[in-house]
């Protein structure tokens, strides 16, 4: 990385934040609510004389854990362990003498084909080379996105979604990096960027919405390319480790996924912004809450047919979106894209364009990540309400509306008439 992009790209945030001085509180929000739950953990693990146990039921890194110890097992053979909850927690224990309690592995047995390198580490080093690879491949397919606005792409790395990844030490790099560089090149390598679409089979349901929307545009080869991966991959696992991980992730792991949804008790639901777990959070009934998901899932689904913008990477952010609009089951440490989305949308003409109201809202968009957990908290199902408004703003362009497009130089705004009734010239 060149000390002139790390110049260029502080620059343009500086003047950005004179210029509109909400997008500096944003931003500045943003990082002391991260520092500070990352601090949480880093100074516990401190603490505890370098045993790395944050508060008695995980480790630094959190969920990174799974990753190891699936690796871990992979290495010693004992794959059935890895989705029979008990044995696996029990492992766990051992491994981790006993600071990990509560976990589970919930990724397809195609993980199996790379987990195993995580293992062959120590925890640490392993943790910290899992988030330097998947965050620098992050970075790097973020960079056309960022260009497009006037960023570098290192500033992915310091979103609110990209520290909460590696606060929780999860796949939000990694899918995230597939997810944009696949829309991407869609157009222009069709084939690279299906390849990419099936590497995501390793979290299948965050690329839920991919397949309808490639026969939506027609990419045909980039179908084909994806389906295929999947195909071969799925082939690869079950020559190497066997049919029966295939079974016990889907008839152990599947159903136990799904069943935290409406486990309003435990912490990991205040770590989703999806519609059913805010709306079981703010105390609706079930008989409420799965129409409503179910409403706001076919809504999201038909506007993306209908208004899919044609600028692939455009269509790539609003997909994003649109998919924690169709899923019950996603969190704030899978944002990654989202991230990416608020963030041009903040440099974006909508910003500039939308008074007082728009900008506030995109602020606390870009802030979503680390406000989930305290609106969660609270029983504040704001986070799919901001999540449909980037999504609407996002399709705005296909009816002919002002949405993510480069943004010229930031500067100071000059002074002038402002017409009555109008905020969109007001410093924001």
């Amino acid at each position: 990385m060149r000390l002139s992009s790390i110049d260029a790209g502080i620059t343009a945030l500086f003047n950005q934040g004179r210029a509109y001085p909400l997008q500096a509180l944003g931003w500045a929000v943003s990082l002391y609510l991260s520092f500070l739950i990352l601090g949480i953990d880093w100074s516990a693990a401190w603490r505890s004389h370098g045993d790395l146990a944050v508060r008695g039921s995980a480790v630094l890194g959190r969920d990174f854990a799974n990753v190891f110890t699936g690796g871990t097992l992979v290495l010693q053979g004992k794959l059935e362990t890895i989705y029979g909850l008990a044995a696996y927690q029990e492992y766990q224990t051992q491994l981790f003498a006993d600071a990990v309690r509560y976990h589970n592995y919930s990724y397809t047995p195609i993980s199996f084909l790379y987990v195993w390198a995580f293992g062959l580490l120590p925890y640490l080093p392993s943790y910290l080379l899992w988030t330097a690879l998947t965050g620098a491949a992050f970075a790097w397919a973020a960079r056309p996105y960022l260009r497009d606005v006037g960023l570098p792409g290192w500033l992915a790395l310091l979103l609110p979604a990209s520290l909460i990844n590696v606060w929780a030490g999860h796949y939000g790099f990694l899918i995230g990096a597939l997810w944009l560089g696949a829309w991407h090149l869609l157009d222009t390598r069709p084939r690279l960027a299906g390849l990419l679409i099936g590497l995501m089979v390793v979290k299948p349901h965050l690329a839920i919405l991919i397949p309808l929307l490639l026969i939506r545009r027609r990419a045909w080869e980039p179908f084909a390319t994806a389906s295929m991966t999947v195909v071969v991959l799925a082939l690869l696992s079950v020559f190497l480790f066997g049919t029966q991980p295939w079974v016990d992730f889907a008839t152990k792991t599947v159903g136990l996924q799904a069943s935290m949804v409406d486990d309003v008790e435990r912490f990991f639901v205040l770590m989703m912004p999806t519609v059913a777990p805010s709306l079981f959070r703010a105390g609706l009934s079930p008989t409420l809450v799965w129409p409503l998901q179910a409403a706001t899932a076919a809504a999201a689904i038909f506007a993306l047919w209908r208004r899919m913008p044609d600028n692939p990477r455009q269509a790539g952010l609003a997909a994003a979106c649109g998919t924690f609009l169709v899923l019950p089951y996603a969190f704030n440490y899978d944002m990654t894209v989202v991230g990416i989305a608020s963030l041009c949308l903040l440099r974006g003409d909508h910003y500039r364009s939308g008074g007082r109201f728009g900008a506030v809202a995109l602020v606390l968009c870009f802030l979503l990540p680390v406000l989930t957990l305290a609106m969660n908290r609270v029983g504040l199902p704001l986070a799919p309400v901001l999540i449909g408004y980037m999504f609407a703003v996002l399709l705005a362009p296909a009816t002919g509306k002002a949405g993510v497009r480069p943004a010229p130089p930031a500067s100071l705004p000059q002074a002038g008439p402002v017409r009555p009734g109008s905020s969109s010239r007001l410093p924001i």
